[in-house]
């Protein structure tokens, strides 16, 4: 084709036989082969004859002669024609196996140029190109063809590496190749050369997209490559140093993005390929090989101290990547070759925890190097976390799941299975008064705090400024281990337990320390209780187990009363008692712990902080709201509701007492005169500090700002039963029945009016 672009009549003389071509000649539309005298071989042979080279023994068998056409003698077609010739590139001798050598003689410019092709065993191709010298590696591969074509048996495939040859080897020349049929096309994107015989169209500038051959070839070459791997790795060159042969060779890879139109899929193939196949080079292990996912790549000599290379094979299956192989970050991803961060530190934590007897092999200077480095990898000098939110979500996940933390008692624990403490000189400071921790021995026994054996083997190092102490104690902290503070073992360790009956019956002490530990820390100067303690109080009221002469009660379940030891002024239990009703007392011991020697006005104290979980001296009176019709004082009701001060809207704020109305009604039915007047006693006593302003409910309308007062259902119940006693009788009167005995009263009904008894 490119023969007839210069001349009508190209001539071959080759083995006897003496031909031209020439198509002024073609009578019906072809061009026929004329026989011509032969030509003078010797001359051309003698003009390309370099005296470098040996004249005997480079015998010419063939020669191709191209006249030029008559009017291309012009000097800017000429030049032209010369420039075509001085591109003729090395790589033409690469696949042209029986052609050694291109000279080509200017004789208008009297220039020689000589290519010439030098074949070594181990692949290398070198030509020489004038004083340069071009270098390839070049693999082939014959196939056979199993009847895709039926007039080809074998067809053979090849790739050949640029390279640029130095003192210390070889180094990879990127730049793009073209695809060769034999003789070079165009370039699709590779930065290595693909050698097929190609089917090819008419027009010989791109392979064939269509044809079912050309895509046989091209599923044939990553094998190709895969093998090209260990052979280029083993050139003499590279023996000693394979990882470095690795890391030039990996270069060639194409990526997916980089090569277009037919062999666009080629990349794809020959990744898939090398994520199957042990194309990697280990450390440590005399040239072993592994596949890309079975390797950690980013690893430095500290983290392979801290990570053995029989620890990380045991536990993540993965080995160390030749320190010599360097991969680009987006090839390392294609390949799918693990990066070294702290998810491959987190994850050999994890697996190696699970494991018994890890601390035979580990000990915790190790433990604390491990903390220590993985703070180190997750958060800057600031103390950011430099890592993305799905890692970091990830990472806290498991070390929370990992029993890692080594604990005061000689065993390890998670932060999963219950709150883990680290020791903290400020403990005290949640109490008022000196040494109160002390008096806890209970609780002490059962806070996990975290080994002083691991902070220990943790201090003494820098890194980043910052001591290894404090990386390790930050990246605890992280994970949810607290610090030890007074408030926060409130929050954290004591609430959660205090509804526990199975810890309440196996550890009396532990539940009443617990609530000593509580009262004490809330009566304490603690900032954050201003904040919660409304919170902690609720938990309280509503949860917790106390301890009564009945066993452990909640509050919020049963009625519980102060007994006489915590100064109620009255014995409401002999009441209780005479009538067989159950009658739940906090137990002194609460008063009586040794907590309580150092606190001024101890007894106070606890009142005031039992008062406020809801125990009380006598019958607990509970607010209720209601509507209008469930009011009990159907008279004031009806009046109110004639004057138009109440609607059925009205919202009514009530007062009952459920343990009054049981009271009474059974003192009633056992007509027991004495308890009924001790009664009477109590109520007396108790009124004006706890009863007094429960005597009446309220009506709130929206249309009146202040309430209507009414008689409360704690009254009416009182006032609806047969419990007072008389002066004038034995029997039990209702008290609206009876007249208050005092002076005034007598003065006017004298002493034959029913008097309630006692005054």
């Amino acid at each position: 084709m490119v023969s007839l672009q210069v001349t009508d009549a190209p001539e071959i003389h080759s083995n006897g036989f003496h031909v031209k071509f020439d198509i002024s000649e073609g009578q019906i539309g072809f061009v026929l082969p004329t026989l011509v005298p032969p030509c003078d071989i010797g001359l051309l042979r003698r003009m390309a004859f370099t005296g470098t080279d040996s004249y005997v023994d480079n015998p010419w068998n063939t020669c191709i002669l191209l006249p030029f056409r008559s009017h291309l003698s012009d000097g800017a077609v000429m030049n032209n024609i010369m420039t075509l010739f001085s591109d003729l590139h090395p790589s033409l001798l690469l696949f042209l196996h029986r052609l050694k050598c291109i000279k080509l003689r200017n004789l208008l410019n009297d220039t020689f140029i000589v290519m010439k092709k030098e074949i070594s065993e181990d692949g290398i191709i070198k030509v020489s190109h004038g004083k340069e010298k071009m270098t390839w590696f070049v693999v082939s591969q014959k196939l056979q063809t199993n009847s895709i074509r039926f007039d080809v048996q074998t067809t053979e495939i090849s790739m050949a590496f640029t390279l640029q040859e130095s003192d210390d080897g070889y180094s990879p020349c990127l730049n793009q190749q073209p695809v060769f049929a034999f003789l070079p096309l165009r370039t699709y994107g590779l930065k290595f050369i693909l050698q097929g015989d190609f089917v090819l169209p008419s027009s010989r500038e791109e392979v064939d997209g269509d044809s079912p051959w050309n895509q046989w070839l091209l599923s044939e070459y990553p094998n190709l490559f895969v093998r090209a791997v260990k052979e280029f790795c083993e050139l003499p060159c590279f023996r000693s140093e394979p990882g470095k042969g690795l890391s030039a060779f990996m270069s060639f890879i194409p990526l997916v993005g980089e090569v277009h139109g037919f062999f666009s899929t080629l990349p794809r193939l020959i990744i898939s390929k090398l994520r199957m196949m042990n194309c990697l080079l280990v450390e440590g292990d005399n040239n072993g090989w592994a596949p890309p996912c079975k390797v950690l790549r980013g690893w430095t000599e500290q983290v392979r101290c801290l990570l053995p290379d029989n620890v990380l094979l045991e536990h993540l299956g993965l080995r160390y990547l030749d320190k010599n192989v360097i991969l680009s970050d987006t090839l390392a991803r294609a390949l799918g070759i693990e990066e070294f961060g702290p998810s491959v530190l987190v994850r050999v934590m994890s697996s190696l925890f699970c494991t018994k007897n890890w601390l035979i092999s580990m000990n915790m200077s190790w433990l604390a190097s491990c903390l220590n480095t993985l703070y180190v990898l997750m958060f800057d000098s600031s103390g950011t976390m430099s890592i993305n939110i799905e890692i970091k979500d990830d990472i806290l996940k498991r070390l929370k799941k990992t029993p890692f933390i080594p604990l005061s008692d000689g065993t390890y624990s998670s932060v999963d299975e219950g709150t883990i403490w680290l020791q903290s000189n400020t403990f005290n400071t949640g109490f008022d008064g000196e040494h109160k921790i002390e008096a806890f021995p209970n609780i002490c026994g059962k806070l996990r705090t975290v080994s002083p054996s691991l902070l220990s083997s943790a201090s003494g190092t820098s890194s980043l400024n910052v001591t290894s102490l404090d990386n390790v104690t930050r990246l605890l902290e992280t994970i949810g281990v607290q610090q030890l503070s007074a408030h926060d073992v409130v929050k954290l360790h004591i609430l959660p337990v205090l509804s526990d009956q199975t810890t309440a019956s196996k550890n009396k002490m532990l539940m009443i320390e617990y609530i000593c530990f509580v009262m004490l820390h809330l009566k304490s100067t603690c900032s954050d209780c201003f904040i919660e303690r409304e919170h902690i109080i609720s938990e309280l009221r509503c949860k917790s187990l106390l301890l009564t002469d009945c066993g452990f009660k909640c509050p919020a379940e049963v009625p519980i009363h102060f007994c006489t030891g915590f100064g109620n002024p009255v014995t409401a239990k002999r009441l209780a008692d005479v009538v067989n009703m159950r009658w739940h007392e906090v137990d002194i011991s609460y008063l009586k712990h040794p907590a309580n020697e150092s606190v001024s006005s101890s007894l106070i104290k606890w009142r005031e902080f039992f008062e406020e979980i809801g125990i009380t001296d006598f019958a607990q009176l509970v607010q209720v709201d209601k509507s209008v019709v469930d009011i009990c004082d159907a008279t004031f009701k009806q009046v109110m509701w004639d004057r138009g001060l109440i609607s059925a809207e009205s919202i009514v704020k009530d007062w009952e007492s459920p343990e009054i109305v049981q009271l009474v009604s059974l003192l009633s039915k056992s007509g027991d005169q004495e308890n009924c007047k001790y009664l009477l006693e109590a109520l007396d006593t108790l009124w004006d500090a706890c009863y007094s302003d429960k005597a009446r409910g309220y009506f709130y309308s929206k249309s009146v700002e202040d309430g209507q007062p009414f008689k409360s259902t704690f009254i009416s119940n009182l006032c609806d039963i047969r419990w007072v006693v008389s002066t004038l009788d034995d029997e039990l009167h209702y008290p609206k029945d009876l007249f208050h005995d005092c002076e005034a009263v007598r003065l006017i009904l004298g002493t034959f009016a029913p008097y309630a008894v006692p005054k």
